[in-house]
C-alpha cells in the first residue's frame, strides 16, 4: 500500500511550520569493534564444491569468514582417525593463513540437527568418543507423537537429530571443540530447527512438562508423568506446545555457547535464523520453530539468510528491498548485531552493484551484509575488485554507522507474540509501505513499547489493531496519546492518508520513486543514507545501473548551526564531497536544503 508522502515539494510556509523531531541521543556502542557496522565484513567462504575462499572474501573487503572446517564431518560422519588428524592440521593451517592475511574472525560451521547416512554415521568413532554416549545415533532423532523417527524436510539421506537429546548435544560439543581448537573464533549453527510436526521424543516431553510447570498459570501435570501421558498433553495444548518448540533452539544455543567459552573464552556463537523471506517473519516460528526473539537471547550476533529479497529493480518496474526487515529484526534481536545475506531468486551469486547496494542498505539500518564470494575462478578477480570500494567506504566511515538512532516520525508497534495467532505479519507490510514512501520510522516490539515515549519527534504510533494490546501496553498507548501522539490502526484502509495528514516529515525528497532515504542521528550530526534501487539483475554476475539525477533533499536536523554537508560515496564517478546547502531556522533546530547531482548505487550525506 503506497503512501504519497514520498516526494513532497516545499509547499508555502513549509520551512517555517516544521518542528524538529528529536531522536534518542547516541549511546556508546557496546558492540565489539570487530562486529561493528562498517568494521565488519562478513562472508561465507564455501558454497557447494567451491570452498576455502578466504582470499576471494578478503579481495572483496571481508574480514570475517564463516568456514566449513569440520562442519561436513559433523553431519556426514567422522572420517577415519588418520584422516581426521590430517583434517585437523589442514583446517588449522587454513585458519592461521587467513588470519595472517587479514581475516579478523573465523567462524566455524556446525549443523545443529542434521545426520546424514545414519547407518554409517558412527563407523569411525574412536572408543573414547563412543564411551561418551549412552545411546546410539538412531535414538537421537526427532520423533512423532507415536515415538517414531521423523523424516527430514531435506529428504534423501538426511535425518533430523533432536537438540534436546543429551547425547546429540555431547556430539555437537565434540564438533564445536574440533572447530575451536583449530583456531576458529566462534561457531555458526546451521539448521537449528524443530520438525514442522513437532518433536515428541522423551527428552522434549520431559522438558515440555517443565515448561508448563513454569508458566505464569502452571498447567496441571498428567496423573502419570509417563512419556505417553506427556505426549497426550502436548497434543491437547497446541499453543503451549508451539511456544515450547520455539524455546528449544534458544536453550540449545545457550548450552553450546557456555561450552564453547569453556574451550575458548570469548568464543562467539550465532546461528542461521532463517527468514528466507520477510513474509515468513511469523510463519517460520510456526513451521520450523525459527524464533528470532528467542534465539537471539543466546546469540552474540543474529544472522539471517534471505533467498529472494536482494534489493533491486524488477523487470516489470517494481522494487525489492530488505530495509523494513532489518527494522523488524532489530526490534526483537535484544540489541545484538544483525547480519543478513540477501540473494535473488535462490541464486547464491549476486552481481557486484547489487552487492554494493545490499551492503549500503544494511548499513543504513545499522546492520551488516553477509557476502557469498564463492565465485567461479573466471569472474573472481572482477567481482572482488568491483565490490571492494563499497567495503572500503563503509570501513573508513564506520564511526558514522554505529551508535546512531533512527529518526522516527512514525513509530510502528510490532506485537511479535502474535505469531501464535497468525502466520501473517501485518507489521511487515506496514513497514514496507512506510519505507516505499520514505517515511522515517522505528519499530518497537512489546518488550520496548514504553521506550518509544523517548522518541520526541514521533507524531504517529501505528499498530495492527487495538485488540493487539495487552495489559501495560494499553497504559503505554495512553501515555503516547497524552503527549499528543496519534494512535492509528492499520486495519483501517485510511491509515496512509492519516499519516500523510498528521506527519510533518523529517525528510522531503524530490527523486525518482526507486530512491530510498534513511535518516539517523548521532549527537550533533545527522546522517542521511541514500539508496538507488534502480539496479536490474541481468545474471549471476551482471547487473544494469540506472542512476538517479538531481535529487533534492530538505532535512530537519535537531541543532541550530550547520557547518557543512558532506557526501560520501563509492559510486563512479565520485561526487564532490563538499555539498552546497541552504538553511532555515526552525525552532530549536534547522531545515537543511541541498542537492545530489547523481546517485548510481548509494551515498551517505553527513550534516554537521
Amino acid at each position: 500500500m503506497a503512501i504519497s508522502i514520498r516526494r513532497v515539494g516545499l509547499r508555502p510556509g513549509w520551512l517555517l511550520g516544521l518542528g524538529v523531531g528529536l531522536a534518542l541521543q547516541s549511546a556508546p556502542c557496546a558492540t565489539p569493534r570487530e562486529l561493528q557496522v562498517g568494521e565488519a565484513g562478513h562472508a561465507f567462504d564455501h558454497l557447494g564444491g567451491i570452498g576455502e575462499q578466504a582470499e576471494a572474501a578478503m579481495a572483496a573487503g571481508a574480514n570475517i569468514i564463516y568456514t566449513t572446517g569440520f562442519g561436513a564431518d559433523g553431519y556426514q560422519g567422522l572420517p577415519s582417525p588418520a584422516e581426521l588428524d590430517a583434517r585437523r592440521k589442514a583446517v588449522a593451517d587454513y585458519v592461521r593463513q587467513a588470519k595472517a592475511r587479514g581475516i579478523r574472525l573465523a567462524i566455524g560451521y556446525v549443523c545443529a540437527t542434521s545426520i546424514v547416512k545414519l547407518k554409517t554415521f558412527d563407523r569411525h568413532w574412536s572408543p573414547e568418543l563412543r564411551s561418551q554416549f549412552s545411546t546410539p545415533p538412531a535414538q537421537w532423532l526427532q520423533c512423532d507423537a507415536k515415538g517414531e523417527p521423523l523424516p527430514s524436510w531435506y529428504g534423501g539421506d538426511y535425518l533430523p537429530a533432536c537438540m534436546n537429546n543429551p547425547d546429540w548435544r555431547r556430539y555437537e560439543e565434540f564438533i564445536v571443540r574440533l572447530q575451536l581448537e583449530s583456531g576458529h573464533d566462534g561457531i555458526f549453527f546451521d539448521n537449528p530447527t524443530v520438525h514442522p510436526r513437532g518433536c515428541y521424543c522423551e527428552h522434549c516431553m520431559r522438558k515440555f512438562g517443565e515448561f508448563l510447570a513454569g508458566e505464569a498459570t502452571p498447567v496441571k501435570p498428567p496423573a502419570t508423568n509417563s512419556v505417553a501421558a506427556l505426549r497426550q498433553l502436548a497434543m491437547s495444548r497446541p499453543a503451549e506446545f508451539m511456544r515450547f518448540r520455539c524455546t528449544i533452539a534458544r536453550e540449545f544455543l545457550a548450552e553450546m555457547r557456555a561450552f564453547a567459552r569453556r574451550i575458548k573464552p570469548g568464543a562467539l556463537v550465532t546461528c542461521n535464523n532463517s527468514l528466507n523471506a520477510p513474509e515468513a517473519f511469523y510463519s517460520q516460528c510456526r513451521t520450523y520453530a525459527y524464533n528470532i526473539q528467542e534465539m537471539s537471547q543466546a546469540e552474540d550476533l543474529v544472522v539471517v539468510e534471505d533467498m529472494s529479497t536482494q534489493p533491486r529493480m524488477l523487470p516489470g518496474g517494481g522494487t525489492v528491498e530488505y530495509g523494513p526487515a532489518y527494522a523488524l529484526i532489530g526490534a526483537i534481536a535484544h540489541s545484538k548485531p544483525v547480519v543478513a545475506v540477501t540473494i535473488a531468486d535462490g541464486d547464491y551469486h549476486t552481481a557486484p552493484n547489487l552487492v554494493r547496494l545490499a551492503m549500503a542498505e544494511a548499513a543504513s539500518r545499522e546492520s551488516s551484509y553477509l557476502l557469498w564470494p564463492t565465485w567461479p575462478e573466471n569472474v573472481r578477480a572482477r567481482m572482488g575488485a568491483a565490490i571492494r570500494p563499497q567495503a572500503d567506504l563503509l570501513r573508513a566511515n564506520a564511526r558514522l554507522l554505529n551508535g546512531t538512532k533512527p529518526r522516527a516520525d512514525v513509530l510502528l508497534f510490532l506485537p511479535f507474540r502474535r505469531w501464535l495467532e497468525t502466520p501473517d505479519c501485518v507489521a511487515w507490510k506496514t513497514a514496507s509501505a512506510l519505507s516505499r514512501a520514505n517515511v522515517q520510522f522505528d519499530v518497537l516490539s512489546e518488550e520496548h513499547l514504553a521506550d518509544g515515549l523517548r522518541h520526541g519527534g514521533a507524531a504517529v504510533l501505528l499498530m495492527d489493531s487495538p485488540s493487539a494490546l495487552q495489559g501495560p501496553e494499553r497504559d503505554a498507548v495512553h501515555a503516547f496519546e497524552a503527549r499528543g501522539v496519534r494512535v492509528l490502526a492499520t486495519e483501517k484502509a485510511s491509515w496512509p492518508e492519516e499519516v500523510r495528514r498528521l506527519v510533518r516529515p523529517t525528510l522531503s525528497l524530490q527523486a525518482p520513486p526507486s530512491v530510498r532515504a534513511v535518516v539517523r542521528d548521532q549527537g550533533h550530526r545527522t546522517i542521511v543514507h541514500l539508496l538507488n534501487l534502480n539496479i536490474q539483475r541481468l545474471s549471476s554476475f551482471e547487473d544494469k545501473v540506472t542512476p538517479a539525477s538531481d535529487l533534492g533533499l530538505q532535512v530537519r536536523v535537531p541543532f541550530k548551526r550547520v557547518h557543512r554537508v558532506r557526501l560520501l560515496t563509492a559510486d563512479e564517478p565520485h561526487s564532490p564531497e563538499a555539498v552546497p546547502f541552504l538553511t532555515q531556522a526552525d525552532g530549536s533546530g534547522t531545515v537543511v536544503d541541498f542537492h545530489v547531482g547523481r546517485l548510481a548505487v548509494s551515498a551517505i550525506a553527513v550534516i554537521e
